[in-house]
């Protein structure tokens, strides 16, 4: 969760961003109090709306505080100051916002919300809201679970409200069940792809590969490599803020990811090449991203057991066999395949990276584009930053040195200017 937000810093993706916070009576009241935290550390500008209800969990003054802005309540509202950038109101605070979150959303408020009854200045401001409106709700399960507020949500949903599912969890009501509002960082993950999403991403199909493939030689000894999985990750985020429906298939998943990533655990590079193909858009155009280290070979007879040193004697030999070329296998009219490459010597990583562009018939991998990293003084596994190169045919972008989650952007970018 660090690494991310203060990935996201860098990024400045909310920069000057405006995001209105509506706030009712629950509990969770305190958990949005950490989500204007987060929101502001990322660059947003805040307004929040809070319930009278809300202000028995949570003060006024600590959104404040925070967010550097007047909360808007009954105590506060003002018509006086219409000249002012933005007064505090709720026609005003509405017309304010490029997107909204109301969290956390009591029953009796989306209940409410799903028949326009606006008795209270959140619901008159989310009414008056034009702009993409997402709720979490907060509850206990029985109340979640009712049929008039399952009713209301999928009213709500109709009406092009975005719902932020609840959790399974221990609830303040003492009993285990689905109704505790979304964890923060999930919030923001939905906010900032709201915010963040383009034309060329949106709801495009993406497979990304990362980490190392696991090759058995016994059943507690494998060939592997030191892969971390973090640039693949963070590709994966940015693709997803981009829009894109992406499915993240991987030996290991470092950091946490948003819930609306598919994360597909593989060991093998056998198992990676079924993955992938499970996952290849049987019409449109998807694309696969191949940033995962795949062993060129594997023990050709792993044991079930683990080897015992004495019976392997003073030298052990391992025959291997050769794992399939996943870039060659997979090759689909359907796909489009950005190739990783990790190269150690300099004098020939540039011409080894640009084979893969090359057509299948001449000896390459029909890739698209090409992302290279040259492993010098720097050791990027494991790192949070690193540098690349991109290539496609007539192009070249060095990226400079900077965080993984920026240069996940960088590839993005990459791809997309290629192809539009």
């Amino acid at each position: 969760m660090k690494s991310f937000e203060s990935s996201l810093q860098s990024m400045n993706l909310l920069k000057d961003k405006k995001i209105l916070l509506l706030v009712t009576g629950s509990i969770a009241a305190y958990k949005s109090l950490e989500l204007a935290s987060m929101l502001k550390k990322l660059g947003a500008s805040l307004c929040v709306v809070m319930s009278e209800e809300a202000k028995k969990f949570v003060t006024p003054l600590s959104f404040e505080a925070i967010t550097h802005s007047r909360v808007l309540h009954i105590q506060t509202e003002d018509w006086t100051h219409q000249g002012a950038k933005i007064a505090c109101n709720h026609i005003s605070y509405a017309a304010w916002a490029d997107v909204a979150i109301l969290a956390p959303a009591t029953a009796n408020t989306i209940a409410k919300m799903a028949f326009g009854v606006s008795d209270n200045l959140v619901l008159s401001t989310l009414l008056a809201c034009d702009k993409t409106k997402f709720i979490a709700p907060a509850m206990n399960t029985k109340m979640f679970e009712a049929p008039q507020i399952q009713e209301a949500i999928s009213k709500l949903k109709h009406l092009g409200f975005e719902i932020i599912e609840p959790r399974v969890s221990m609830l303040a009501c003492d009993t285990y069940g689905k109704g505790a509002m979304e964890e923060v960082l999930e919030i923001v993950f939905a906010l900032t792809r709201e915010i963040s999403q383009n034309s060329f991403w949106k709801n495009k199909q993406v497979i990304i590969t990362g980490g190392g493939s696991i090759e058995n030689i016994d059943s507690v000894r494998y060939i592997s490599n030191y892969s971390s999985g973090l640039q693949a990750s963070y590709l994966a985020i940015a693709l997803y803020l981009l829009g894109g429906r992406v499915s993240l298939i991987s030996s290991i998943f470092p950091i946490e990811l948003p819930s609306k990533i598919e994360c597909v655990r593989v060991k093998t590079a056998h198992s990676y090449l079924q993955a992938i193909i499970s996952k290849i858009p049987s019409s449109g155009q998807g694309f696969l991203f191949m940033a995962a280290a795949i062993s060129d070979y594997a023990p050709k007879n792993p044991s079930n057991t683990k080897l015992k040193k004495d019976k392997i004697g003073e030298n052990w030999e391992i025959e291997c066999e050769k794992n399939p070329d996943i870039l060659k296998e997979v090759n689909s009219s359907n796909l489009i395949k950005i190739g990783f490459k990790a190269e150690s010597e300099q004098s020939n990583a540039i011409s080894c990276a640009k084979k893969l562009l090359d057509p299948l018939e001449e000896g390459g991998k029909g890739c698209t584009a090409v992302c290279l990293n040259v492993i010098g003084k720097y050791n990027p596994f494991g790192a949070e930053e690193n540098e690349m190169i991109f290539f496609s045919k007539n192009s070249t972008y060095h990226t400079g040195f900077k965080t993984k989650l920026n240069i996940g952007f960088e590839i993005a970018d990459f791809v997309q200017n290629l192809l539009c």
